[in-house]
């Protein structure tokens, strides 16, 4: 899936994106989910805090495109919420994420780039505030405080791959 084609998906889902919420996605696109060294507990208790933390909102899809290659899906904790057996198999699918993926750094910059020149056309009041960030690349990133008052995202990177093991195909945002 193309770039473009990702970010089109993202606003059509979101439509109050901003610039951090694409340099977020663009960033774990390339780093993946990080956390080396995570332990099965560590993991465990921050997806059972955020689990709890959990509020009612609009119905999310259950999987949402990160990366041109389509290595790497954001699972939605609420297509795991409520489910032991899901929420153990996300554990390891994170786990197994952490030790598989490899991150490629030489690709965030080319990528916001490409970002950028789909913000001109599709978010023009976003595209300088894209471009502040690429100048400064904040670690971490964060997502804009609207789009976490209005999306409450909650969600893991795993594995595209991994994605057929929670019932419903990874796939289907990448299409």
């Amino acid at each position: 899936m193309e770039l473009a084609s990702i970010l089109d998906w993202h606003l059509l889902h979101y439509p109050l994106l901003r610039a951090e919420d694409i340099y977020k996605l663009i960033y774990q696109g390339v780093f993946g989910p990080g956390h080396p060294g995570a332990d099965r507990e560590g993991v465990a208790e921050g997806v059972r805090a955020e689990l709890a933390r959990l509020r009612r909102c609009f119905p999310v899809e259950p999987f949402e495109p990160v990366d041109p290659e389509g290595l790497l899906v954001r699972l939605n904790l609420r297509a795991v919420a409520g489910s032991r057996v899901k929420e153990q198999m996300l554990v390891e699918a994170v786990l197994t994420t952490i030790r598989e993926f490899v991150p490629g750094p030489d690709r965030l910059l080319p990528r916001l780039e490409q970002a950028r020149a789909w913000c001109e056309e599709h978010l023009p009041a976003e595209a300088d505030r894209l471009s502040r960030l690429i100048e400064e690349m904040p670690e971490p990133p964060v997502h804009s405080g609207l789009y976490r008052r209005v999306y409450q995202p909650a969600y893991r990177l795993i594995l595209a791959r991994l994605s057929p093991r929670f019932g419903q195909s990874g796939s289907s945002g990448q299409s």
